[in-house]
């Protein structure tokens, strides 16, 4: 935690199914299910934005391919 940042805490109930999922990706990249979930609000109020906006959404893979990711 930052000094000198207010925070509050919440309770999540996860299903057993998709805590899984947030595991792995917490191991894979070295960082605490907090900042995986910190880290995935961020990029959904992104999605969100950028569909309110009527924005496109693309991802280049790595062959340089452009494709659309459609959000449901």
């Amino acid at each position: 935690m930052k000094p000198g940042r207010k925070y509050k805490a919440y309770t999540l109930r996860i299903p057993i199914q998709e805590v899984d999922p947030i595991e792995e990706l917490s191991r894979e990249l070295g960082k605490s299910k907090n900042d995986i979930f910190r880290e995935a609000l961020k990029l959904y109020a992104i999605l969100k934005f950028a569909e309110k906006e009527g924005m496109e959404i693309l991802i280049r893979d790595k062959n340089g391919e452009i494709k659309q990711l459609i959000l449901p």
